[in-house]
């Protein structure tokens, strides 16, 4: 599981002005604040952290920082829209085979790489090759994109097909990985042996300076086959720690920096910084174990579901920096549905359900008990190092009390976490996933991942049948439909009780204008949009 955890924190972790004067600017800017418009630098330069790292080679690469400035110079087949939907990018176009498992895409023409190459279906069989290559100790963050890629076929220079193991493990979430170039490195173990290498990608940003102990400087690509972006050139200046980054931000020293922490309401108090605040895939639960019979009832679920004030906890934890979901799905999603979200505190029901299945105060103490005179009583496991997880069980205890639930906290290490989790020695435990972009919720609710990810035991064949279907949809309103089946039985059936979907924030210097929309899976979404205020 530590595995499984491992890939997913980093994936479960992932459109343009020209530089012509004329062309409008969108400008972004708080509700509190009157309308004004600068006057743009002509071109400008944009100042940026990255913490410590070794490589900005991106198939080696592990550090976040620097996943998010690859996105700046390297590129995918396609890229993730605000609603996390596909679109092209040096693909231009797609399509699937029936049975799901052969991808077919047309190459963009027009695109060259940094140094002047042509960009070719060579490049995207390399850099899959590359990432799939069997490297003992030097496995790429991408690999699990591709593990289930069974081959490709070059049919012409603008065309490839792609063929996976199965069609229900094949997803066009998945072609969004940077491609590199096959020239730069020859042979696929070159590419895991480059470690200084200067970057050479497809990007709207190209590297012009590169110190690896000091600076990286990027500079716009004048041959991009997109619209160029505004701003002129990006400075990546190397700091020691987020805490760091920060800091810079506030002495000027660079422009943004992503927030550590969630009391990023105090920037606002500094007149020369705007926050951006946005929504995770950091995804918080109760998972109840189908182990246990008296929570194999559906109306103990939800009651535990109805006792509980989630917004309470989001402002007493998070400083109200999280956003409330009902299922594992992110709100920016277009699979999301809002009119899918039913839960909210109350008692009433909460005690009335508990009383259907039986559970009733029969004695004099504050809980309920069962005709057997067995009280409700749930031990409820959290890792004792994540101190939100912590506070939020601590409130989430006594609100269950108010129903008449007993619940009893195991603060355990997180090595005794995870070995409880896998034995299924638990009632409730209160965890997370970073959700992947992929739509697939298999993972967490399918019968056939009972032993592993499904560690909560959860069995119902509707479900089984509702995932088996949305994951051989391949077109996007199809998925949405089934998806919304599934998001319907999720709400009926209580898996999960879903807690909340965390925010973070972007701090930035106020003279960044336009379109700034930092997303989870890229911070510096829309950066060809942004542009430098002249300051007064």
């Amino acid at each position: 599981m530590n595995r499984i955890k491992n890939v997913l924190c980093f994936f479960f972790l992932i459109l343009i002005l020209s530089g012509c004067m004329e062309k409008d600017i969108k400008i972004e800017q708080n509700e509190d604040e009157p309308v004004r418009m600068g006057k743009p630098i002509a071109d400008g330069e944009l100042s940026i952290p990255i913490i410590q790292f070794d490589t900005l080679n991106p198939i080696l690469n592990d550090n976040k920082s620097i996943y998010y400035l690859d996105q700046l110079i390297y590129e995918g087949l396609i890229k993730l829209d605000e609603k996390l939907s596909a679109q092209p990018a040096l693909a231009e176009s797609w399509n699937v085979s029936e049975d799901g498992k052969e991808w077919t895409f047309r190459l963009r023409d027009d695109v060259v790489w940094h140094d002047g190459k042509n960009f070719t279906s060579e490049d995207v069989k390399f850099t899959i090759d590359a990432i799939k290559m069997n490297t003992p100790g030097k496995e790429s963050i991408y690999k699990e994109l591709t593990k289930h890629i069974k081959s490709t076929k070059i049919i012409s220079q603008d065309t490839i097909i792609i063929e996976f193991d199965a069609g229900n493990n094949s997803a066009i979430e998945l072609f969004a990985f940077p491609i590199i170039p096959k020239h730069q490195f020859k042979t696929s173990k070159r590419v895991y042996d480059a470690v200084d290498i200067k970057p050479i990608g497809t990007g709207p940003y190209k590297v012009d300076l590169y110190n690896k102990f000091k600076d990286v400087k990027l500079v716009k690509n004048e041959r991009y086959w997109g619209n160029k972006p505004y701003i002129a050139s990006v400075i990546a200046k190397r700091v020691p720690d987020k805490e760091a980054a920060l800091t810079s931000v506030e002495v000027g020293a660079v422009d943004m920096a992503p927030a550590t922490n969630f009391d990023w309401e105090k920037y606002s108090e500094n007149k020369s910084l705007r926050i951006y605040e946005y929504v995770t895939q950091n995804y918080e639960f109760l998972g109840f174990n189908f182990q246990n019979k008296i929570l194999q009832d559906k109306n103990v679920r939800k009651a535990v579901g109805y006792g509980i004030d989630r917004h309470a906890i989001i402002k007493e934890v998070y400083l109200g920096h999280a956003t409330v979901v009902d299922v594992p799905i992110s709100p920016d999603s277009y699979l999301y549905e809002e009119e899918e979200k039913k839960f909210g505190k109350d008692g009433l029901i909460a005690r009335k359900l508990l009383s259907e299945s039986g559970w009733e105060n029969r004695d004099e103490d504050e809980y309920l008990e069962n005709e057997d005179m067995q009280e409700l009583r749930f031990h409820i496991l959290v890792n004792k190092e994540n101190l939100q997880r912590v506070k939020t069980i601590q409130i989430i205890s006594k609100e269950l009390k108010e129903i008449g639930i007993d619940i009893i906290i195991d603060q355990v290490d997180w090595k005794e976490y995870e070995r409880r989790i896998g034995k299924g020695q638990f009632d409730i435990v209160l965890g997370g996933w970073q959700l992947s972009d992929k739509s697939d919720l298999r993972f967490a609710f399918h019968s056939s991942f009972i032993g592993s990810t499904n560690f909560i035991r959860y069995s119902n064949p509707n479900m089984d049948q509702l995932l088996s279907e949305a994951v051989m949809i391949k077109d996007p309103q199809l998925k949405k439909e089934k998806y919304k089946e599934v998001q319907q039985l999720l709400v009926e059936d209580v898996p999960y009780f879903s807690l909340y979907l965390k925010n973070s924030s972007m701090i930035m210097k106020k003279y960044i204008k336009g379109n700034v929309l930092p997303k989870s899976y890229n911070i510096y979404n829309h950066i060809e949009d942004w542009y430098v205020e002249e300051k007064e």
